[in-house]
């Protein structure tokens, strides 16, 4: 009988990288985590308030990989998501407790998310985690070999598997010549937090207009995580744009359903892409995360997408510590499938919402009539958004 473990390099340790070294070091296998960063400084994490939308799914992962209570105290519940586009009379409002549910997710700090992973992979005894580290491009990578430098020093390691967590420009998945399909939405998200007037009652807002999609989600009574999208010319704008410019645009694409912004957060500003490689799996290297799909952020699916690349890699591994050829085609197929939907159905909504002309806003108008008034069109849309 073969005693030898696996063991994993994971090159990244964001939320995705954190989440797979922890559920992959609780089955017992030896991991290397990887980080460029030479330090966990606590006091910036719980300072971090960048909110993470975390669905249904995604939640009960954390509660299973037993990070989840650390997270709670943070955590603000989607009771319900309200779906309407400018100038058209027909909205929609789906309610968690319509599918007998509690919630539809959660929004949670950034750096509460982190935090709390990282406190239970320092707690691992099969977690190395090495900071301040990277892995050097090389040809022996295509056999588990990697050269990792750290701290002004370097040295070589093989593992049976290596893992690109490090991104939509992953060194891992480029150093394997993995293609992929790109595409520039020429358009940026300009993220905040606003504080409304009045309370938003635990409901997430995903707004369309002419001047680009808006989603707010709910944070504590009154605040709100803003992701405002507009088009890459305004990029400029945007970062220079006063507190009064930012509220006067989200108020005219919202309306007044909130009252008005008494204040808002600083702001950053991302460039949208869209991406999505050929395979997930190649030879020794299996792709989670932002490595493995890049995707617009209105519907909030990026990071819940990811987490569904954890879980499938932590049972590729549990169910058969050897996957066969075999298993690992089936896993590519499934992942891919996954991703191509996921990708595909955000890439939809935006540019559907993004068609100008009395025909598409006629077209638009009957969708959500259409999702208004059919029982199993919502719950199907409730599904998804909780990542099932």
């Amino acid at each position: 009988m073969n005693d030898h473990r696996l063991s994993f390099c994971i090159s990244g340790a964001g939320p995705i990288g954190l989440a797979l070294a922890l559920g992959l070091g609780q089955s017992g296998y030896q991991v290397k985590l990887l980080d460029q960063k030479s330090h966990i400084d606590k006091d910036i994490l719980v300072d971090d308030h960048r909110m993470l939308a975390l669905s249904h799914r995604t939640v009960e992962f954390f509660k299973r990989l037993g990070v989840w209570g650390n997270m709670l105290d943070y955590a603000t519940a989607i009771n319900s998501v309200h779906v309407s586009q400018k100038k058209c009379k027909v909205e929609v409002l789906m309610k968690a407790s319509q599918h007998d549910l509690d919630h539809f997710g959660y929004l949670v700090p950034q750096g509460r998310v982190i935090l709390a992973l990282y406190e239970q992979v320092l707690a691992q005894e099969h977690i190395d985690l090495c900071l301040g580290s990277r892995i050097i491009p090389s040809a022996d990578l295509s056999h588990g070999t990697v050269t990792i430098h750290q701290n002004n020093e370097k040295f070589t390691e093989t593992f049976d598997w290596l893992i690109a967590a490090e991104g939509v420009n992953s060194i891992l998945r480029n150093n394997f010549g993995i293609e992929t399909f790109s595409r520039d939405y020429d358009q940026v998200a300009v993220i905040a937090r606003a504080t409304f007037e009045k309370p938003h009652q635990n409901t997430a807002y995903e707004r369309f207009t002419e001047e680009g999609p808006l989603a707010l989600l709910p944070v504590n009574e009154h605040e709100m995580a803003v992701v405002l999208v507009a088009d890459s010319c305004e990029s400029e704008k945007w970062k220079k744009a006063s507190d009064l410019t930012y509220s006067a645009e989200i108020l005219a694409r919202i309306g007044a359903r909130l009252g008005d912004i008494t204040e808002v957060g600083e702001r950053q500003v991302w460039p949208l892409t869209l991406m999505i490689p050929k395979k997930v799996v190649d030879g020794k290297l299996l792709l989670a995360g932002n490595s493995a799909h890049g995707l617009h952020p209105i519907a909030g699916q990026g990071l819940n997408l990811g987490i569904r690349d954890c879980e499938a890699i932590i049972d590729l591994f549990a169910v058969n510590q050897y996957p066969t050829e075999s298993d690992l085609i089936a896993f590519n197929d499934v992942r891919r499938k996954d991703i191509v939907k996921t990708v595909g159905a955000t890439d939809f909504l935006v540019n559907a919402f993004g068609v100008k002309g009395t025909l598409a806003q006629t077209a638009r108008l009957l969708g959500l009539l259409g999702v208004k008034t059919l029982p199993f069109v919502r719950k199907k849309i409730a599904t998804v958004g909780m990542g099932y």
